[in-house]
């Protein structure tokens, strides 16, 4: 029979078990679960499930109104455009980021399509090697890449460089090459190539999609040198207003699963289409012959950010060239935050280019990481609105362009920047 004294160190031990176990589960609980490490933090939510339904199924329907729109022959609008390639490539990368697999017979019919056609066209060609690239991509779902998810699986180059088929390789390589003869004086891009190597004309657009094209072929496992990067930033920061009024730029700074809201002193500071000037009230050359736009500008600060992560790859990204671009990039969001908007693209004297635009919003969001501009949060507003304006019965935006672009923003269809694994 147990006397007394053992049934009540039995108790205790018991108790102390309880106790030691009850602190080893506290412990072992999830860092997010504990309250705010500071003062100020706003808990990041993720978007509702509700939302998240809509969304997909908005895909859906313009993945669903592309296939309709589709030739028999493979491809999307006139066969005989100059920018037929590019016409074709822009809608099988949206049906490539839908996650529309390679065995889909509008996915199969398109690529034979491309493929018979000629590498010409600095649009066309960058999207031909995005498309390429996106079809041996790793997919992501990158809805709340901010919010309780785990570190982004880092893109590989020579990894998907070993799924190209030979005939992929040798196109990504032609592309290239065309691409990089076709960047000029001012470190830009045009619509095509002057082989007399005398050409400066550019304009922010065509450097924009070179630059994506780029981007791709070297996630793709192609080599793009430093200088490349370089020339461009330098001929990118020519085309942004030089200063601005002063104003404090809202930034989130995001930790485990939650916002800190902080000010950072910048000048607003848009960008152009192009570079030229014309005489002005202030002198020769002082006024610009195209106004700062919303789709100048998210073209702007994402071609910045593809420059600093082509020249972090590279290992030769100075310090000045550092500053100068944080700088630019502070700039730009700053300009997006006072004009910013989802309903038209601002600055646009006559309203134009909405949905490029709103693709355009995508990349400046996805390649800087940001959920909010200002204190907008750019994806949902923008969602918001495509889920309204979509043709629920066909399924789209309207034709095959506006169609690919709605479903690029609501896939979020551009990687964020991300520390590339290097061996070479």
């Amino acid at each position: 029979m147990i006397d007394s004294f053992e049934m009540a160190s039995r108790r205790l031990i018991g108790s102390l078990l309880t106790a030691f176990f009850a602190a080893a589960l506290v412990c072992a609980s999830p860092v997010a679960a504990a309250p705010p490490p500071k003062k100020g933090a706003q808990k990041l939510e993720r978007y509702p499930p509700s939302f998240r339904l809509a969304v997909k199924e908005a895909i859906d329907g313009g993945v669903r109104r592309l296939k309709d729109l589709q030739k028999i022959e493979g491809v999307w609008g006139d066969p005989a455009h100059d920018q037929a390639m590019g016409h074709t490539a822009l809608p099988l990368l949206a049906l490539l980021k839908a996650g529309v697999p390679l065995d889909d017979p509008h996915v199969k019919r398109a690529f034979r399509a491309l493929d018979g056609m000629k590498l010409q066209r600095v649009y066309s060609v960058a999207l031909y090697l995005m498309a390429i690239q996106a079809a041996h991509d790793p997919k992501l779902d990158t809805l709340d890449t901010e919010v309780g998810t785990k570190r982004r699986k880092r893109i590989r180059p020579k990894q998907v460089r070993a799924k190209l088929s030979k005939r992929e390789v040798a196109r990504m390589q032609e592309g290239l090459a065309y691409l990089l003869r076709a960047q000029n004086a001012s470190g830009l891009w045009h619509y095509d190539v002057k082989d007399d190597g005398t050409a400066t004309g550019h304009d922010l657009s065509n450097a924009q999609y070179a630059l994506l094209g780029l981007r791709a072929a070297m996630d793709a496992g192609f080599k793009v040198k430093s200088p490349v990067w370089r020339s461009a930033l330098l001929g990118l920061m020519a085309l942004q207003d030089p200063k601005g009024k002063k104003v404090d730029l809202i930034e989130h700074r995001i930790h485990g699963e939650y916002a800190f809201q902080g000010k950072v002193p910048t000048q607003v500071r848009g960008f152009h289409y192009g570079s030229g000037k014309k005489n002005g009230p202030l002198g020769e050359n002082t006024v610009w012959n195209n106004p700062v736009t919303g789709s100048m500008t998210t073209a702007g600060i994402a071609c910045i950010a593809i420059c600093q992560e082509g020249l972090w790859r590279s290992r030769r990204f100075k310090g000045t060239d550092r500053k100068k671009s944080r700088a630019a990039i502070r700039g730009g969001l700053a300009w997006m935050q006072e004009n910013f908007t989802v309903t038209e693209n601002p600055g646009h004297p006559h309203k134009a280019h909405h949905m490029y635009y709103v693709y355009g919003l995508e990349r400046m969001g996805m390649l800087t990481g940001r959920r909010w501009i200002g204190m907008h949060d750019w994806y949902k507003e923008g969602a918001d609105l495509l889920l309204e304006s979509q043709d629920h019965v066909r399924g789209g935006w309207g034709g095959h362009v506006k169609s690919s672009f709605g479903i690029l923003f609501l896939k979020r269809a551009t990687r964020k920047r991300d520390i590339v694994v290097t061996t070479d």
